[in-house]
């Protein structure tokens, strides 16, 4: 018998999955980059800054420069993430990704079953027992990602009664390999996922449109329904997920602000929207806003020169995540 802090916490992140109709990648699901956590995952189409593998692999494709970004994830003082993300151009069209997760949960502890024994005796071994470990359950999830990805771009033409709409379409692909220990038990498996984005604008056509850009995005991750194998024979399968969004963004030169509106949908959350809000004020400050479908959360970002820092407040169930990430631009 487990904690129960922790037995309420996996039993949360089951559930979730298990209404998705699998639960091999319950704890990846939680590995969001703070700026899409803050804007409730809903950012599928977004132009992000870092977190693309579990986001989109299309985004690598839109990476100026090489950049390194770094992510921890507390959740209450119940489970810890760590992340690492490292984009390098590779000629002048391509680039490469590789992207490292860890979640783990620590101060998980044995307890004995005394669900045999009658109340007394039950009583005295709980006094006995009082204030002593019995030893810690260990439960670790690793991810590795290595992603290629490259933009497109391409101009179509309406003809001279009508007007040009320049088109930028990000294609990428991540090949995955997961490692679980969970007690004795290790499993171990790998995938595929597929993404790409599209980027337009409608200046040709109206004025008030100049400063306006339209995209969408589509995500299908775990192409192959992910195998996941035990050491105990037994198979767990992360099925195909789709994730589709658009979101819209708006610059206002004048102000030197931009407004950001984005919204997305997964078949794994059936009947489940996620909205975000982003209002950025120069390259200086990024206020964020969005909702999961589930629960709300809040982010702010800071721009130093080559450095972008972010964090990120939502709030759960059974307790609150706090993220932190740094974006190093080479």
């Amino acid at each position: 018998m487990i904690h129960v802090k922790h037995l309420m916490l996996i039993t949360i992140f089951v559930l979730r999955s298990v209404q998705a109709g699998e639960y091999a990648d319950a704890f990846l699901l939680a590995s969001l980059y703070p700026q899409a956590q803050s804007l409730g995952n809903s950012t599928v189409a977004s132009n992000l800054v870092n977190g693309h593998a579990m986001n989109n692999p299309a985004g690598f494709g839109q990476a100026q420069s090489s950049q390194v970004s770094l992510v921890y994830e507390q959740f209450s003082g119940l489970s810890q993430n760590y992340g690492l993300e490292a984009i390098y151009p590779v000629g002048d069209r391509y680039k490469l990704g590789l992207t490292l997760i860890h979640n783990s949960i620590d101060d998980l502890y044995y307890r004995p079953n005394l669900s045999g024994l009658a109340p007394q005796s039950r009583r005295d071994s709980v006094l006995a027992l009082s204030g002593t470990h019995l030893g810690s359950i260990p439960y670790r999830e690793d991810a590795v990602f290595l992603s290629m990805a490259r933009e497109f771009e391409f101009e179509l033409n309406l003809g001279w009664k009508f007007f040009k709409i320049p088109f930028r379409i990000p294609l990428g692909i991540s090949v995955k390999y997961l490692d679980k220990l969970l007690v004795e038990n290790r499993g171990l498996g790998s995938g595929i996922d597929l993404g790409g984005q599209l980027h337009f604008n409608l200046a040709n056509m109206n004025d008030i449109l100049l400063n306006t850009q339209f995209s969408m995005g589509l995500l299908i991750s775990d192409i192959l329904n992910t195998p996941v194998y035990w050491d105990t024979d037994h198979q767990d399968a992360i099925k195909r997920n789709w994730s589709t969004g658009f979101t819209i963004t708006q610059r206002l030169p004048k102000y030197s602000t931009e407004i950001t509106l984005s919204s997305g949908r997964q078949t794994r959350f059936e009947k489940v929207r996620q909205y975000g809000l982003e209002l950025r004020f120069g390259k200086l400050v990024y206020i964020r806003g969005g909702h999961d479908g589930y629960s709300p959360s809040f982010g702010l970002g800071i721009g130093l020169k080559k450095f972008i820092i972010g964090y990120t407040f939502s709030q759960h169930e059974l307790a609150e995540i706090q993220k932190v990430g740094i974006t190093y631009h080479l």
